[in-house]
């Protein structure tokens, strides 16, 4: 672990600067946030950095008095530091429905989330601690969201994501780090959160889902995984879609795949990650829809664009035959855009399949170190633009998610059990 953030977790409380300092070199929009400007309604207290220096510090008198310790120390103070680097790439003025200029950030959570994705790798961190502060970056603003919506399915939606208690923590040392006329307010309604959290028994509760599982485990026995995990883990997205409301429903509603089902997988990650390696050596009896291969079959050459069209429909057409028959079909492609990867897993959806989100994290260091030795590398540039314009996948996109390291070793699991397994067939 990088020795200045191990400082951290055996108790050293240092400043913003000391961050800047010991993390800018993997870290670069850590500089950019004493330029980055607040509105000052909201953030009177002034831009970014002064913000995080506040938060900081709120941070620390927190994790001092709720005796936080260690991976759980650190997570919550890294947090702290990372909260808003996304404001960075996110911070504009525009005008609201008054006409009154406004400085606005939006997003910013999701991109920061995003930036640290490929970046956090390369500080050595516990897993543990480098998922922890991936989720709580990303989930920030989602407190009062879930507060407001208040249904045991939105905290349970989040729960699964990220540390309820960890969260809690975060946005009453954010709330603390602002100058603003309804601080108390926002105060008031973090403790409203949490006594709803404990009300809904998610409290330190790592397996918000725990009694689903069980219900369908009971319901279903001689069942293998997979299917247990199409019906777990669908029931679990019907249930915060507001389709169904009972684990018992989800049972039902897979009946009709106790005779067979598609699986599919898709890949994420930049060029370079390893994902094609990958696949031939973990779903050798996969039918592999490849979009570079389909580029190179249809334009005679992996790197032309032109005929980005008609690539993706015969991908999709590809995709179809293999669902409808029922097979097994992973998508590789790069996928690191949102929308891209919400092309193939919605079509797997739509044909009943289990989904498998495979989600490949090296650090950036390895990506740029990998490309000029590729057979198929790609300019440096486009590289740089996938891991810049990259939006990092969250749980709910897929009944399953797989995250791997550089070495493709598992960091991450979300299914039945919370382990997809891949079998030779």
């Amino acid at each position: 672990m990088n020795a200045f953030l191990d400082e951290i977790r055996r108790g050293a409380s240092p400043d913003f600067a000391a961050f800047r300092v010991a993390l800018g070199a993997a870290l670069p929009l850590l500089d950019r946030l004493a330029a980055t400007e607040q509105d000052a309604e909201w953030h009177a207290e002034g831009d970014v950095a002064v913000h995080t220096g506040l938060v900081l510090t709120g941070a620390y008198e927190l994790a001092e008095h709720h005796d936080l310790s260690g991976d759980t120390r650190l997570s919550l103070v890294l947090a702290a530091a990372l909260h808003d680097i996304g404001k960075a790439l996110t911070t504009r003025r525009s005008l609201d429905n008054t006409g009154r200029e406004r400085v606005i950030s939006p997003r910013h959570a999701d991109r920061g989330r995003s930036y640290l994705a490929y970046r956090l790798p390369e500080l050595g961190l516990p897993e543990a601690v480098q998922s922890a502060v991936l989720a709580l970056v990303g989930h920030h603003h989602d407190l009062g969201r879930t507060l407001e919506a208040g249904t045991h399915s939105a905290f349970r939606r989040l729960a699964r994501q990220v540390d309820l208690r960890l969260l809690y923590l975060l946005e009453m040392a954010d709330t603390r780090g602002r100058v603003t006329k309804d601080r108390q307010a926002r105060l008031d309604d973090t403790e409203l959160f949490r006594m709803q959290a404990e009300e809904y028994e998610l409290w330190e509760n790592s397996d918000p889902y725990g009694d689903w599982c069980g219900t369908v485990t009971d319901a279903l026995p001689g069942f293998g995984p997979a299917f247990l995990d199409l019906t777990a883990q669908g029931g679990i997205l019907d249930y915060e879609a507001g389709l169904i409301q009972t684990p018992q429903e989800a049972v039902s509603r897979s009946y009709s795949a106790r005779s067979g089902f598609p699986e599919l997988v898709v890949t994420c990650g930049p060029s370079g990650s390893g994902k094609s390696g990958w696949i031939a050596e973990h779903l050798p009896g996969y039918t592999v829809v490849s979009l570079d291969a389909l580029r190179d079959a249809m334009a005679g050459k992996r790197a032309d664009q032109s005929l980005n069209g008609q690539v993706l429909q015969a991908a999709k057409e590809a995709l179809r035959v293999v669902l409808r028959r029922g097979g097994k079909v992973v998508w590789d492609a790069t996928n690191t855009r949102r929308d891209f990867r919400r092309v193939p897993i919605g079509l797997g959806l739509d044909y009943g399949a289990l989904t498998t989100l495979v989600v490949f994290q090296p650090p950036i260091s390895t990506l740029l170190g990998r490309n000029p030795g590729r057979s198929h590398s790609v300019p440096p540039t486009v590289l740089a633009q996938q891991i810049d314009n990259a939006e990092f996948p969250y749980l709910p996109e897929a009944h399953r998610t797989l995250r791997l390291d550089e070495y493709h070793r598992e960091t991450g699991r979300a299914g039945f059990g919370h382990s997809p397994t891949f079998a030779p067939e």
